[in-house]
């Protein structure tokens, strides 16, 4: 046979109060873009051939589509050497949009910088790809 041992009244109520709060944090995600896709970085075959280096640094903003728009270099070194490609890689890019408050917004003005080392070239300041493991 069973006994059922009541709860007290104040645990009963606090656990109401977390199952609410729990649930009420989820109905009000906020996160930023996620990084899910993007063509990988093109060394520039005539930096290559004279064994140059470098990086650049862009800016972008990120839809609601989760596609890049307005990306502009800020800063290169050595100048204009590596900026088309690493443009190129960043427009590829696909997120997860960002949310805020539960909606859908764009993300404006994120920075990335892309380092160009022969033999390991890189994304910097960009988290990777989401594999869907959360």
């Amino acid at each position: 046979m069973r006994y059922r041992v009541p709860m007290p009244r104040t645990v009963a109520t606090l656990l109401v109060a977390t199952l609410t709060a729990l649930l009420a944090g989820c109905a009000s995600l906020s996160r930023p873009p996620q990084f899910i896709a993007g063509a990988d970085l093109v060394y520039p075959e005539n930096a290559r051939s004279i064994g140059v280096e470098g990086r650049v640094v862009v800016r972008y903003d990120v839809t609601t589509a989760g596609t890049v728009a307005n990306a502009v270099v800020v800063e290169s070194e050595p100048p204009g050497v590596f900026d088309a490609a690493a443009l190129d890689a960043v427009r590829s890019w696909r997120f997860r949009p960002m949310v805020d408050q539960g909606e859908v917004v764009s993300a404006p003005a994120r920075v990335s910088e892309l380092v160009f080392r022969l033999g390991e070239s890189s994304y910097d300041d960009l988290p990777a790809p989401d594999r869907g493991d959360d």
